[in-house]
């Protein structure tokens, strides 16, 4: 039975041929091949646009049915951390059109896209600023990342202006801003030990050292994202920021200027982008739980919490009390829109060494050693006119 788009070509292509059979030998002879056309959509019941469709599809499934199956991959993977075996990756992947992995003996493996959950919900256990809800953090498919630029215009002045149709067409005056670069020579590392009778007994040990490899990592690239001091480490958030001047806190306490000076002190643009909230220390958050009005009552109603200040969402990050601990302070709170905070780590490696060299291995020890580059900015578009997000320090 033919189709509808069959059935339409069909009759198309019956008009041309009749218009070819009257003309010279040329046209008779494409008349000839039309109606070879129309023999075989009569044969299939599809049309020429089907019938490339129908190929389409089956050169898809068949492309996908000879992809590394991502169960199968995580059984390599998992056969590795236990035994060392399936040292080249490539010889799995061979024959496939996909990205590169590191050998083993350069730098480890690359941890399967099927623990991606496991990786993600470590990274945002540890630190907000590693969830992509939060701020723009970003995670690539595999060991390698590429140096970029992050580049934009300020939308919190950009403006457009009334005029007539005759009237000269005049560019912006505020150009491009050249944006923020993120490094691509910034590896993070922690070695764990386990011994060869967990990784032989115990249930799921690839989950296991996965989860504990990843939050030891988040950790580490949180910290550094948010305080580091450059160097060996990420130039960190709150030095790019800075304390916002003349937004300063009442020493021992929060009152509600504080607060509403805090909010207003942002351009009303950034107040209303989808990810503007709060990321603050533990203690900064502890300090506002204790705010109260002029009769004692607490600023912020202890029932139904939902951890918001002025409707803003709160999200608690430790790496920003850090420097200040030993100094006394309670830490830092930013305030605005967290998407500013841009956050971009390659997929980790895992490597594992079994120490054969020494004299006494009775004990079957084996290293996991875990490596992640990243790197974090701070893109602030008006050059501090109207910037996205300010910070402030609590004695």
């Amino acid at each position: 039975m033919l189709s509808k788009k069959a059935l339409l070509e069909v009759s198309d292509l019956s008009h041309k041929a009749e218009s070819l059979a009257r003309g010279s030998a040329t046209d008779r002879e494409q008349a000839r091949v039309l109606c070879q056309r129309i023999s075989t959509i009569r044969e299939t019941g599809y049309s020429d646009d089907e019938m490339r469709g129908q190929f389409a599809d089956a050169l898809v499934e068949d492309t996908a049915a000879r992809k590394p199956n991502e169960v199968r991959h995580k059984k390599l993977f998992e056969n590795y951390l236990v035994t060392g075996q399936d040292k080249e990756l490539r010889d799995f992947l061979a024959g496939t059109e996909s990205i590169s992995f590191t050998q083993g003996p350069a730098g480890g493996f690359t941890i399967p896209n099927i623990y991606d959950d496991t990786v993600r919900i470590a990274n945002r256990q540890v630190d907000p600023v590693l969830d992509p809800d939060v701020t723009s953090f970003s995670q690539t498919d595999g060991p390698q990342l590429s140096p970029s630029r992050v580049s934009g215009y300020d939308l919190s002045t950009i403006t457009a202006t009334a005029t007539s149709e005759g009237s000269q067409q005049t560019s912006q005056t505020i150009p491009p801003a050249s944006g923020a670069g993120l490094n691509a020579n910034l590896i993070f590392k922690t070695t764990l030990v386990s011994t060869q009778e967990m990784e032989q007994d115990a249930a799921n040990f690839g989950n296991l050292i996965v989860k504990a490899g990843s939050v030891a990592l988040g950790r580490a690239i949180a910290k550094s994202a948010m305080v580091g001091q450059g160097g060996n480490e990420i130039n960190g958030i709150i030095n790019t920021i800075g304390t916002t001047p003349g937004l300063q806190f009442t020493p021992g306490k929060l009152v509600l200027d504080d607060l509403l000076n805090y909010v207003w002190s942002v351009n009303a643009f950034y107040r209303h982008a989808p990810k503007c909230g709060w990321l603050v220390s533990d203690g900064f958050y502890k300090m506002v739980r204790r705010a109260q009005d002029n009769q004692g009552r607490p600023l912020l109603s202890v029932h139904d919490d939902d951890e918001t200040i002025f409707g803003y969402p709160v999200y608690l990050s430790p790496s920003l009390a850090t420097p200040f601990t030993s100094i006394g302070f309670v830490g830092n709170a930013i305030f605005g829109d967290l998407s500013a905070i841009i956050v971009k780590t390659s997929r980790p490696t895992v490597k594992r060494v079994v120490q054969s060299s020494i004299a006494d291995i009775t004990q079957g020890k084996s290293a996991y050693i875990f490596r992640c580059r990243a790197d974090a900015v701070y893109l602030d578009l008006s050059g501090g006119k109207n910037p996205p997000l300010v910070m402030g320090s609590v004695l």
